[in-house]
């Protein structure tokens, strides 16, 4: 009977720690796809999701546990980057509209522009920057800047010589009031035998100030760009489908570093950067196939990988840091829903650890990132016991240590990776330290 009651106690104390740190939620009806190719966090902490649903564009607001406060469907087939203005409304580029609305989502208006946009921006003059490809042939990228209500001011088209195609997929305005641009370049007209990678630097007023191309150089070779920053150093950094390259402001580059299946990224308020995307999708489509699965994955300053993981199976188009140091990420599941994905500043759901000091009860881990962990334990009459789990939740390992004190190194076996260590402290209260290893 003692034993039973200790392992009912266990059981409750293992499920108050296990705290949810995120959130995963669907989004959706039978019968019709759903799908959200940008989330961003509104200026009242609380998250703006554009996409289409069905044939129809969609823009809804959700609180931060992913609620719904407001949505909206307007005549267009897809919502492609959606931001807030500075008047707290919203700008969403679709597909051969370009919609604004105010704070509560009600259409101020709807200008038809003839660009397939895959991205739009508020300027530093109120008006708005657009990217995407005509709708005629052959198709080239398009650049279309706007007054504040969405009259034209100046439309630029740009097509490489050598190429037949070229689509644009980001723009962001430079600190010198030009536009960085990424996209792609095509042999054929829709770039089934090889495409390469687009970048370059506009003025003002949309005159190419320098560029750089990579990839084509044979067929097969799917080569583009998905999204392009100008982070705080006021260098450049541009995600490709084959990893992430970083440029001077004079189109140098300084690094690249190689990792498949990136979407979109953000820079981080540490300087680090977020990515979404998929395992295994198409890059020339940007379409979920059989193999592909949601992943994030954050990278350091430099490039390098910090950690990585993997969701349900489907596809992540857009990511943001939250207030909190998490993220929010959305996209399309296999099932043809759309998703939104909320985490903690480690990519992780489900376990949140409660916070350990160095004095806390009986035991604690002073440095919870290492190749391996040390442990220290004291005043615990019957020794140290602890379980480990991996980020699923599995049980992975134990740790014992005996005596009424002392310090030991865990993990120099394990993988590199998110762990939640959990034992009893002094106080016979269940405490959870979340550790990663790197290598």
């Amino acid at each position: 009977m003692k034993r039973f009651t200790l392992l009912a106690t266990l059981a409750v104390l293992l499920a108050a720690s296990m705290a949810h740190a995120g959130w995963f939620r669907t989004y959706g009806s039978a019968g019709q796809d759903e799908k959200g190719y940008c989330v961003q966090v509104t200026h009242d902490s609380n998250y703006i999701v554009s996409g289409y649903k069905g044939n129809d564009l969609w823009l809804f607001k959700t609180d931060t546990l992913g609620n719904i406060l407001w949505e909206y469907t307007y005549e267009g087939r897809a919502g492609r980057w959606v931001e807030q203005t500075t008047d707290d409304g919203y700008v969403v580029a679709g597909q051969l509209k370009l919609l604004k609305t105010n704070s509560q989502g009600d259409s101020l208006w709807m200008k038809d522009i003839d660009i397939n946009s895959f991205c739009v921006q508020q300027t530093s003059d109120g008006g708005y920057i657009i990217i995407g490809e005509n709708q005629g042939f052959p198709r080239y990228i398009k650049l279309l800047k706007t007054n504040s209500v969405g009259d034209s001011t100046w439309m630029r088209t740009y097509l490489l010589g050598g190429w037949v195609y070229s689509r644009g997929y980001f723009v962001r305005q430079t600190e010198d009031k030009g536009f960085i641009v990424v996209g792609l370049l095509g042999d054929t007209l829709y770039g089934e035998e090889r495409t390469a990678l687009w970048l370059f630097k506009t003025d003002s007023v949309g005159e190419i100030l320098w560029g750089y191309t990579q990839g084509g150089e044979e067929w097969g070779d799917h080569n583009g760009g998905n999204c392009v920053q100008q982070i705080t150093t006021n260098d450049y950094v541009a995600l490709a489908n084959f990893g992430l390259l970083k440029f001077n402001q004079a189109g140098d580059t300084l690094w690249t570093r190689n990792y498949t299946g990136g979407e979109r990224f953000q820079e981080t308020t540490n300087s680090d950067f977020i990515l979404t995307g998929a395992i295994g999708s198409s890059f020339l489509y940007k379409m979920v196939t059989p193999l592909s699965n949601v992943w994030l994955f954050k990278v350091d300053n430099q490039g390098d990988s910090l950690w990585k993981l993997t969701y349900s199976p489907g596809i992540g188009y857009s990511v943001a840091e939250t207030p909190d140091k998490g993220f929010i990420a959305t996209g399309m599941l296999q099932v043809g829903d759309l998703f939104l994905l909320k985490t903690d500043s480690l990519g992780l759901l489900g376990i949140t650890e409660n916070p350990i000091v160095k004095t806390d009860n009986g035991w604690n881990v002073p440095h919870s990132i290492g190749s391996y962990i040390v442990l220290h334990y004291n005043n615990l009459p019957q020794g140290f016991r602890a379980s480990v789990f991996d980020v699923s939740g599995r049980k992975v390992d134990q740790i014992r240590g005996d005596g009424i004190e002392g310090a030991m190194t865990w993990g120099i076996n394990q993988p590199p990776g998110v762990y939640f260590i959990q034992a009893l402290d002094n106080q016979n209260q269940l405490k959870t330290a979340k550790v990663v290893l790197v290598r």
